[in-house]
């Protein structure tokens, strides 16, 4: 698997088919093949259905449906590239908008380019024009959205170009990303000016309305334009953090070299929780490595399938915190590798040492020296899997999910056969390492396992734990977010 990928979202009336003369061109160029993965997102569009069973899905459908498409099949790419033709532009252009006003912006990060061809941003004259003498046409969601001066695809492209083109940096309301947007220079579906609509950076083709993706050879210009957007977006780097929203919650903050934090942070939350929002749940977001962390009752590490931690020296979770529990000579010498040892005798009492464990899995150990810092276990999570003949892993929505289940329930039975009193949950954004899951990602895979959880019993106190400020943000302005969801469904309950 590459570390990039194109998603190619096709328009009104079309399929993915509409693409295969033109990735056929590009999979042919190595730039492009060579480091990008194609994707190909598709919807329901047609003329108009009787079904009375069916509905024609609008563009607020369509990109939730995109989002969905997003997390599910392109969750392991470190940089994507949307490339839309005709209303799959403002399916793109929804999708953003949708996620900014949730905000969600982190999580857009990853995406390093937004290239639409022959876009209706200022509507379509010509299917004012056919729906005259076409009466189903008038009834499609999707065609009224084409005809110029439509409300909502305005207010869309005024907050893509505001929080998305003309934004510095990214946080929970906005995201800087490159959008370019091509018109067809014989195209009376979206003339130029249409298709340029409010956006900076244009740029006009050859062909008509549907010829402009339909290259007629490598060397045709939209080929050329496409590789050329295609190159920027894998070397410009990613938007950095500007989201300074959180710094009066802040405990001992200092600027640090870089992204790294030079000093302990402890950002405390809480949350309205359990069914009816009537349970407060605490949480608190630690800026530190994870051998820092103290008074927390579990920590849990993310591992691969084969649940074998990482050596002592790697800067992982896992080998911070394999080094962390070890008993140490005064001279640092390991003479008892705690988590290791107790962890591969858990695999042999499983008759599982050598062979993969389901994904989710999660084995119990000491926590060894730690236990100076009043930790009380640490939990080993099956996440990462391997992939054939690579030093790659994938982790899998499931797998995040089923740990965080697991993580609970393996809590609740310790509690009752150990006698242990176990009140409190350190858990990672798993998958965000080697996994290459975006931290955006995991946390809202987390959270929805979380969700889960703490409706059933909302008496854990829950923590997180990174190093890196960006990622501390981004956690904090996620639970921000939610608190604020919660407060308003509060409110609204009791109105």
């Amino acid at each position: 698997m590459r570390r990039a990928a194109v998603v190619f979202i096709h328009g009104l009336f079309s399929s993915p088919a509409t693409w295969d003369d033109l990735t056929r061109e590009l999979g042919s160029a190595p730039d492009v093949a060579d480091d990008f993965d194609f994707l190909y997102f598709t919807y329901s569009t047609r003329v108009t259905t009787w079904s009375p069973l069916r509905r024609m899905p609008d563009l607020d459908t369509i990109a939730d449906s995109l989002r969905g498409f997003l997390g599910d099949e392109a969750t392991s790419y470190e940089r994507l590239v949307l490339v839309t033709h005709s209303q799959g532009g403002l399916v793109a252009q929804r999708y953003l908008s949708r996620m900014l006003m949730a905000d969600r912006g982190r999580e857009l990060a990853r995406i390093r380019r937004l290239v639409m061809i022959a876009c209706p941003n200022s509507g379509s004259d010509l299917f004012m024009l056919a729906r005259r003498g076409f009466a189903p046409l008038t009834r499609n969601v999707q065609e009224r959205e084409l005809r110029p001066l439509q409300t909502s695809v305005l207010e869309t492209q005024r907050r893509v170009v505001d929080r998305v083109v003309r934004a510095s940096g990214v946080a929970h309301n906005k995201c800087s990303i490159p959008v370019v947007c091509y018109a067809g220079e014989s195209d009376n579906v979206v003339v130029p000016a249409s298709a340029a609509g409010f956006f900076p950076e244009t740029g006009v083709l050859p062909g008509d309305h549907f010829s402009v993706i339909k290259p007629d050879g490598p060397g045709s210009r939209v080929v050329q334009a496409l590789r050329r957007d295609l190159v920027q977006a894998l070397s410009e780097d990613f938007p950095q953090s500007a989201d300074a929203e959180f710094s009066a919650e802040r405990v001992s903050v200092e600027s640090g070299h870089g992204d790294l934090l030079t000093e302990p942070q402890l950002i405390p939350f809480r949350l309205r929780m359990g069914r009816g929002g009537d349970h407060v749940v605490k949480f608190v977001v630690h800026g530190c490595p994870v051998e820092q962390l103290g008074d927390v009752d579990v920590i849990v590490s993310s591992e691969n399938v084969y649940l074998q931690m990482s050596q002592f020296f790697k800067p992982s979770t896992s080998g911070s915190l394999r080094w962390a529990a070890a008993e140490k000579s005064e001279g640092g010498q390991i003479r008892e590798d705690v988590a290791g040892d107790h962890l591969t005798e858990w695999l042999r009492r499983h008759a599982a040492y050598g062979l993969p464990v389901p994904e989710g899995t999660v084995a119990p150990t000491p926590s060894g020296a730690l236990a100076g810092r009043n930790v009380k276990r640490i939990y080993h999570a099956a996440i990462a899997t391997p992939v054939s003949g690579t030093n790659s892993y994938h982790v899998s929505p499931q797998a995040v999910s089923k740990a965080v289940h697991n993580v609970f329930s393996l809590a609740r039975r310790e509690r009752q056969a150990l006698g242990l009193d176990l009140r409190s949950i350190c858990l990672p954004l798993f998958g965000s390492g080697r996994g290459r899951m975006s931290a955006a990602r995991s946390f809202e895979l987390v959270w929805e396992a979380l969700a889960g959880e703490l409706t059933d019993d909302p008496t854990w106190t829950v923590h997180f734990t990174a190093r890196r400020r960006s990622v501390v943000d981004l956690i904090c302005g996620r639970l921000q977010a939610k608190k604020a969801e919660s407060d308003q469904l509060v409110l609204r309950d009791d109105t």
